[in-house]
C-alpha cells in the first residue's frame, strides 16, 4: 500500500516538502516513498536512475545538495549531543540512562562531593607531604649526624602515633642511631613551633587549620636519666604544663640569642653613621669538655654560613674595630656612645668620629634630618657622598656645608645679594633648630659661615633684635633688594623723583607693604620700617628657633656686632685675598708661565666667579682656609685639565698651556658647569 504524502518517512527531514517546493509531481514523490528513497540513499543513486523520479536536471542537483547538507548537519548534531551527554554525566545531572549514571557514581565514589573540589587533584589525594626533622637534647641534628630534614608522603588521617612510627624508621633504622639506641631516649613529636603535638589531631586537620604549604614536624628526643621511662605520647596534667613551659622558655631563649647574634645587613645606599672604636683584647676561657665528638666549634662571625638553628655549638669571636649604625634617610635617630655594643662581654670603647653618608641631590633635607639629633654637636663628624669616592679630610666637609647653604639660600630664602630665611609650612620648630645646629657645626669645625646671610639677621640671632642698629638694618635692606631697586632708592634719597621713576618707587613701596606715599624727608624712616619687616619680622619664627640653639655658640666666636662684621669681611672673597692664598714653587719657565696665566684668570673674576673658584679648589665658597698649594703636572692633549684636591687644598695645574686663552677656556668650562663631584679617593 502506498504511503500517503501526509505521513512521510521518518528520515525525510523535510525532503518531501523540499521536492514539493521544487514542483516535483506528487506521484513521483509517492513513488520515491514507496521505493524507500530518502536522503540517506539519494547520494548513492546514479543520475540516470534519479531521472525516473526527478525528471529535471536542475532539480536533481538541488536535491542532492539538500541531502548532503542535511547529512552534514545531522552528524554535527549527533556529535554535539554526545558532548552534552558527557558534560551532563560529569556534572551528575544526566537522568536518561540510570544504569550508566550508577556505574559513573560507583566509579567516582571516592571523589569529593563538593562541586568546587571535583577538579582539585590535591583534594582528591588521600595523602599529603610533610617535612620531618630531629631535635635531640634541644638541638637540631644535622644531616651528617643522621638527622637533617626528610620529606615524605603520609596519610591525611595520620596522627602523632603514625608520624612517630615514621620518624623511628627514618632516624633510628634497626632502632639505632649515631646518638644511641631508641630505648635510651624519651621521644615525642613536636610541630614547627616546637610545641607538642596532640594525639587526636590528624595531618589533614593540621593542614586545614595552619594553612601552610607544607607542614614540618620534629622527632623530639632526650637522654633518659635513672628512673625515667620511655614515653611516646604527651603526658597529662601538670607534666604537660611543665613540658610546654620548658618548650616556651627554650623558644624564648633561642629568639633572644638569635637577636643578639644576627646582624642587620648594611645598605650602602642609606645614610650611615659609622662609629669607629678601639677595644682592648679580651681573652675568655671556654670549657669544651662537655662537647660530644660530633659537635662543631666555629670561631668567627656567622657570614654566609648555615642558619643558627642548624649549628651544634657556636662560639662567637667579636673583636670590634668599627661599628656601624644605619640611619634611614627620612628619619632622625639619636646616636649615643652606649648604643654601639659588641655584646654583653665587650669592653668599653673610645668614640673617634661619626661619618654621615648623604645623597648630593637631596643634601638639604637629609642634613636637616640628621641634625635634629642634638648629640651630633658633640661628635667629630665626617661626611661622604654616596656614589662618590672622596674621603673626608676636611675638604668633603667644607663642600657639604657650602652645598647645604647654597641650596638653602637659593630654595628657602628671599633676597638678592644677601638673603633671609623664608618660612615654609613643611619646616617647623625641629627643622629650624636643625638649621641652627648646622650653622654652628660648620663654624666650629671648619670656620665656615654663610656670608650671604643678611648681617642684620645674624646680629638678631646672636645678640637679639634690640642690638640691630638702624645703619646695619638699612645696609642689609639695600643688599636685600635687587640692583635696580637699590639704584632707585639711592636716587630717591638724594633727589626728588618725578615721572616714571616716581611711579616705580610707589610700585616698590606697594610691594613692600607700605600703604602711604613717602616723601623725600620721611623716605629713610619708611625704609627702616620696611627693613625691619622684611629682615626681622617676617622670618621671626625661624630667627627665634635658630637663635635658641646657635646664639650662645655664635657669641663665643664674635662677642660683639663689630666682631661679627669683621668676620663677614674676612670670609668675603676678593681678588687680592685669593691671590694671597696661592702658594707655588715653579721650577721651569713653563710652570712660571702657567702660574702667571692662573693669576691673570683670578684677576678677571668678579665676586661670583671668585666664589666658584674657591668652591672648586677648597670645597668652600668663602675664605676659611690658610693657603692654596699649586703643583704642576705635565698633562697635555685631551687629558689636560686642572685638578683640585679640596682636602689640601691643592690645585694641580698643567704646565703645558701655551696661551692664556687655553687656561681661561678650560677653567671657565669647569667653573660654569655648577656640578661638583668628589671622584678622587
Amino acid at each position: 500500500m502506498a504511503t500517503s504524502s501526509n505521513t512521510p518517512l521518518p528520515q525525510d527531514d523535510g525532503l518531501w516538502m523540499f521536492l514539493q517546493s521544487r514542483g516535483i509531481p506528487e506521484e513521483n514523490i509517492q513513488k520515491m516513498q514507496q521505493d524507500h528513497i530518502d536522503r540517506s540513499v539519494v547520494g548513492e543513486i546514479d543520475d540516470a536512475t534519479m531521472t525516473a523520479y526527478i525528471p529535471a536536471y536542475g532539480d536533481r542537483i538541488a536535491t542532492r545538495r539538500f541531502c548532503m547538507e542535511k547529512q552534514r548537519k545531522g552528524g554535527d548534531d549527533l556529535k554535539r549531543l554526545s558532548l552534552f551527554e558527557k558534560l551532563r554525566r560529569k556534572l551528575g545531572t544526566l537522568t536518561s540512562n540510570k544504569d550508566a549514571d550508577q556505574d559513573f557514581e560507583e566509579e567516582h565514589s571516592m571523589q569529593p562531593t563538593k562541586m568546587h573540589l571535583r577538579n582539585n587533584k590535591r583534594a582528591m589525594k588521600m595523602t599529603r607531604k610533610i617535612e620531618l626533622g630531629w631535635i635531640h637534647n634541644k638541638k637540631q641534628v644535622r644531616k651528617r649526624n643522621g638527622g637533617g630534614t626528610r620529606v615524605l608522603d603520609i596519610s591525611k588521617k595520620a596522627t602523632k602515633t603514625e608520624i612517630l612510627s615514621q620518624a623511628k624508621k627514618l632516624f633510628f633504622p634497626n632502632e639505632k642511631s649515631r646518638k644511641g639506641k631508641w630505648e635510651e631516649f624519651s621521644h615525642s613529636i613536636v610541630d614547627f613551633q616546637e610545641a607538642y603535638l596532640d594525639e587526636g589531631v590528624s595531618v589533614g586537620e593540621l593542614y586545614e587549620t595552619q594553612k601552610l604549604g607544607i607542614l614540618r614536624f620534629y622527632l623530639f628526643t632526650e637522654h633518659l636519666t635513672n628512673g625515667d621511662e620511655v614515653f611516646t605520647e604527651t603526658t597529662e596534667g601538670t607534666d604537660e604544663q611543665t613540658d610546654a613551659a620548658s618548650v616556651n622558655e627554650r623558644q624564648k631563649n633561642t629568639t633572644e640569642d638569635n637577636k643578639q647574634m644576627t646582624q642587620k645587613p648594611h645598605d650602602s645606599e642609606q645614610q650611615t653613621h659609622t662609629v669607629e672604636a678601639f677595644v682592648s683584647t679580651a681573652v675568655e676561657i671556654v670549657d669544651l669538655t662537655s662537647l660530644c665528638d660530633t659537635s662543631e666549634v666555629i670561631f668567627g662571625p656567622l657570614q654566609g654560613g648555615p642558619f643558627l638553628e642548624d649549628l651544634d655549638d657556636t662560639i662567637l669571636h667579636e673583636p670590634i674595630e668599627e661599628a656601624q649604625i644605619n640611619i634611614d634617610a627620612n628619619s632622625s635617630t639619636t646616636v649615643h656612645s652606649d648604643t654601639v655594643s659588641a655584646g654583653p662581654l665587650s669592653p668599653p670603647y673610645e668614640l673617634l668620629h661619626v661619618t654621615v653618608k648623604l645623597h648630593r641631590v637631596n643634601l638639604l633635607e637629609e642634613l636637616i634630618i640628621q641634625f635634629k639629633d642634638e648629640a651630633m654637636m658633640s661628635y667629630t663628624v665626617k661626611y661622604s657622598f654616596i656614589h662618590e669616592m672622596g674621603a673626608d679630610a676636611d675638604g668633603v666637609s667644607r663642600d657639604v656645608y657650602a652645598a647645604f647653604w647654597t641650596e638653602f639660600l637659593d630654595c628657602a630664602a628671599e633676597g638678592a645679594d644677601v638673603r633671609v630665611p623664608s618660612l615654609s609650612p613643611k619646616w617647623q620648630e625641629e627643622e629650624w633648630k636643625s638649621v641652627g645646629r648646622i650653622m654652628v657645626k660648620g663654624l666650629k669645625d671648619h670656620g665656615y659661615f654663610p656670608s650671604r646671610l643678611a648681617q642684620a639677621f645674624t646680629a638678631a640671632i646672636t645678640f637679639g633684635e634690640h642690638t640691630v642698629s638702624p645703619d646695619l638694618l638699612f645696609d642689609s635692606l639695600m643688599l636685600y633688594l635687587s640692583q635696580s631697586e637699590r639704584d632707585l632708592l639711592s636716587t630717591a634719597l638724594q633727589d626728588a623723583l618725578d615721572g616714571d621713576d616716581k611711579d616705580e618707587l610707589l610700585d616698590l613701596m606697594d610691594r613692600m607693604g607700605v600703604r602711604t606715599v613717602p616723601t623725600q624727608e620721611n623716605l629713610k624712616a619708611v625704609l627702616l620700617q620696611v627693613a625691619h619687616k622684611q629682615i626681622i619680622q617676617q622670618p621671626k619664627y625661624a630667627l627665634d628657633n635658630i637663635a635658641a640653639v646657635a646664639g650662645p655658640t655664635l657669641r663665643e666666636f664674635f662677642p660683639s656686632v663689630l666682631d661679627m662684621q669683621k668676620m663677614y669681611e674676612d670670609l668675603k672673597p676678593s681678588t687680592r685675598k685669593v691671590l694671597r692664598l696661592i702658594t707655588a714653587s715653579p721650577a721651569t719657565p713653563a710652570e712660571n708661565q702657567s702660574l702667571r696665566f692662573l693669576h691673570q684668570y683670578i684677576r678677571g673674576l668678579d665676586e661670583i666667579g671668585l666664589r666658584k673658584m674657591l668652591r672648586f679648589v677648597t670645597g668652600s665658597d668663602v675664605i676659611c682656609i690658610k693657603d692654596i698649594q699649586v703643583i704642576f703636572t705635565p698633562l697635555e692633549g685631551l687629558s689636560r685639565r686642572p685638578i683640585a684636591h679640596t682636602c689640601g687644598p691643592t690645585l694641580e695645574l698643567p704646565s703645558t698651556y701655551n696661551s692664556y686663552p687655553d687656561l681661561r677656556a678650560e677653567m671657565g668650562a669647569i667653573l660654569s658647569s655648577n656640578f661638583y663631584a668628589m671622584d678622587i679617593a
